[in-house]
């Protein structure tokens, strides 16, 4: 994630926490609307009281149930996080105008603290998937829906004043009251924002390789877990490359070690540069790379390596040494086999092959014949 922005996209692996959050929330607003269902149903077997709320909170309570199902089946992108934040705020704010709309009075609108308290746990839930745009989102779509609300009780309250048991069950307007309200759904957005903006440093300091920037062993392990579920699930090939820059040692024994640290990152930038936009790029340690190529065969992997070996070769690589570095790299290839395979027999393969390519001579690939 980038963090000097106020409204940036999520990176790979925070997306990856995202779609656990999203089934989590998910599974906590069937729990909730469930709850809030107790009070109009209750009312509904007893005959008293009967409001437009019951009629809401059991349309809540579909929506969620079919959108825990619809969850199960789709692979999750952010635009469902921003649709599910979208009907919460939508649902909640249905459920007070329908109360204004069956009691008559504005007061219904702005004083029912009870469901105003769900603006609150909305906003704070969109913590939940690790965005800070959907925290931003959520929080300006209840500000707006409950501010409009205020807004239009004050001109009601002052040209029709509420009548006297309206005043007994929710009080009076009281301006400075519902500015006091709206800044706590101000300082829910920031506190989310904040949650979310917090656990994403933490998160790049653990699953990000703090030299090169590019992912670390750690995550390439769970991406490559996930990516080999999802491409046997759709019957997609799946293949792993393992680079290593050739005679790497040279460059640091005779430039030193910070030319060799800025070689590694210069060389990783050009690599990642020249990558489509499914593939993941990790530094595997010392002068070793990874690379995850999705929906990709061994074939149309000779392709992707044929240009990156074109890529390095093209021009030396200007690090602060004396003189332009040459770098050139061997790498070892491997498609994921059958249900039998697993992640480390992927990457134990591409090992055994880079091995390969270095006693055959360096700055060249080869390729897991076995599973062609």
């Amino acid at each position: 994630m980038n963090h000097n922005t106020l409204w940036s996209q999520p990176e790979r692996q925070t997306l990856m926490a995202a779609s656990s959050g999203e089934h989590t929330m998910a599974n906590l607003r069937l729990v909730l609307v469930l709850l809030i269902t107790l009070v109009p149903s209750y009312k509904l077997l007893t005959g008293t009281d009967m409001t437009p709320a019951l009629a809401v909170s059991y349309i809540a309570l579909a929506a969620a149930l079919m959108w825990r199902a619809f969850l199960r089946r789709r692979r999750y992108i952010p635009a469902l996080a921003f649709f599910s934040v979208t009907l919460d705020i939508s649902l909640i704010t249905m459920g007070l105008c329908l109360d204004y709309f069956s009691r008559d009075t504005a007061l219904a609108l702005v004083n029912n603290k009870g469901t105003f308290a769900l603006y609150f746990l909305a906003i704070t839930a969109t913590a939940l998937r690790y965005d800070r745009r959907l925290s931003l989102y959520g929080g300006a779509l209840a500000l707006l829906s409950y501010g409009t609300m205020v807004w239009f009780a004050a001109g009601h309250y002052g040209q029709t004043p509420p009548e006297a048991h309206w005043l007994s069950r929710y009080g009076t307007f009281f301006l400075p009251d519902q500015i006091s309200r709206l800044l706590i759904l101000l300082m829910a957005t920031m506190l989310a924002w904040t949650l979310v903006n917090r656990a994403a440093v933490l998160e790049q300091t653990a699953l990000k390789d703090p030299l090169t920037g590019l992912y670390n062993r750690a995550f390439l392990k769970q991406h490559l877990l996930l990516t080999g579920e999802r491409a046997r699930r759709n019957g997609q090939p799946l293949t792993l490359v393992m680079l290593d820059l050739d005679h790497f040692k040279r460059v640091n024994d005779r430039h030193g070690h910070g030319v060799g640290d800025r070689a590694l990152v210069a060389f990783g930038q050009r690599i990642a540069d020249h990558l489509r936009a499914g593939d993941l790029l990790a530094r595997y340690g010392g002068e070793e790379f990874c690379l995850v190529l999705s929906q990709t065969s061994l074939e149309e992997a000779r392709q992707v390596l044929g240009k990156l070996h074109e890529v390095v070769h093209s021009q030396p690589f200007e690090v602060g040494a004396a003189y332009p570095i040459t770098l050139t790299f061997s790498a070892g290839v491997s498609e994921l086999g059958g249900d039998a395979d697993t992640p480390q027999a992927l990457l134990e393969r591409a090992d055994r092959w880079l091995l390969k390519a270095k006693r055959s001579g360096r700055d060249r690939s080869q390729f897991d014949t076995q599973m062609a």
